[in-house]
């Protein structure tokens, strides 16, 4: 048991490094739920107003407490307003990993500009830009070298072993990014592509980070049954890529569901080997979308007991999609993972 405890802060501490230098964008199982993460352009797309929450744990078991693992909290709102053409955006995340030994806050403002081609298509272009506040709790960080294959971390008199990592100039660091895409969308498809952290970011030790990142997105909304106007089977099948940092990573599954009902299963690869295996469950009505996903490890980290995941979504009015709101003829609803 002692050794495999050992294996699991290796795997923290293997898995923390790129965070301290690079600083990898989480990555939502249920992206589809956390729009303004995904891309800046769908502000204002549900129409809204719009609430959005999220939040995550990934390897919990890694460290005790709330904060254990890789944790993250989202809070994002959005809303369409006609007069300026588009949509704005607000979202809140909080990053913590290993009970707050590492904190990442940061917080967007996000404009969309919308067309209506023939009120069939429609294109929506977005910008976004950011504050950040990192903070890094370095005397609180356990490294590879303080590691003894006799006693562990720590010496027989109870003292830990020193650790020959510099320690950074700053403990704090306050940054300003930003973030652009577009995402063209009819009523059974939509397809997108967008850019965050676009400007050059420095890290604790004061080295210039490229983690730029791309992504694109794409997916088609089904609906089926007898009857052509009331057809509860739906099935939605959606696909994301993203590249950061020279790392590839794919996701790609369906949801399905009748009703207000739907289950989902997905796969994330990240081209070298099989990431993970997503699971989830949830429900739609009325103005409330709840979702719940587990993440199955099948990588080489496949010990660690996984990830879980919750959404919840509040559309205050019922209006479902900012191409065609309801006060407009011929409306065209937007895709089902879309429009709330």
């Amino acid at each position: 048991m002692k050794n495999l405890k050992h294996i699991y802060l290796i795997i923290f501490l293997l898995s923390i490094l790129p965070l301290l230098t690079n600083a990898q964008q989480v990555a939502f199982s249920q992206f589809y739920s956390a729009p303004l993460h995904l891309n800046p352009a769908l502000a204002g797309i549900s129409y809204g107003p719009r609430i959005a929450l999220t939040y995550r744990n990934q390897w919990p078991e890694l460290t005790p407490g709330p904060n254990g693992g890789f944790t993250t909290y989202a809070l994002s709102y959005d809303m369409h307003i006609e007069k300026i053409s588009g949509g704005l955006g607000l979202q809140f995340i909080s990053d913590r990993i290993a009970n707050d030994r590492i904190v990442d806050n940061s917080i967007s403002a996000s404009y969309s500009y919308q067309l209506r081609i023939k009120d069939k298509v429609g294109i929506k272009l977005g910008v976004s830009g950011t504050y950040k506040n990192r903070y890094l709790n370095f005397y609180d960080l356990t490294f590879l070298d303080q590691i003894d294959p006799v006693n562990g971390f720590f010496e027989t008199t109870g003292i830990r072993y020193q650790t020959n990592e510099p320690v950074p100039e700053s403990f704090n660091k306050n940054l300003f990014n930003a973030g652009a895409g577009f995402v063209l969308f009819t009523q059974k498809y939509y397809g997108g592509l967008s850019f965050t952290n676009i400007v050059p970011e420095k890290d604790f030790y004061g080295e210039s980070t490229s983690r730029m990142r791309m992504a694109a997105h794409a997916g088609a909304l089904f609906k089926m049954g007898r009857n052509p106007y009331n057809k509860k089977f739906f099935v939605a099948p959606q696909a994301l890529y993203v590249f950061q940092n020279n790392f590839h990573q794919i996701t790609v599954g369906s949801m399905v569901g009748y009703d207000f009902v739907y289950l989902s299963l997905w796969g994330r690869h990240n081209i070298k080997n099989m990431e993970s295996v997503i699971v989830g469950v949830g429900f739609k009505k009325s103005v409330i979308r709840f979702g719940y996903s587990f993440d199955i490890n099948a990588s080489p980290l496949k010990r660690t007991a996984g990830s879980h995941e919750f959404t919840f979504v509040f559309n205050f009015t019922k209006e479902d999609n900012s191409l065609n709101p309801s006060y407009r003829k011929d409306r065209m609803p937007c895709p089902y993972y879309l429009d709330f």
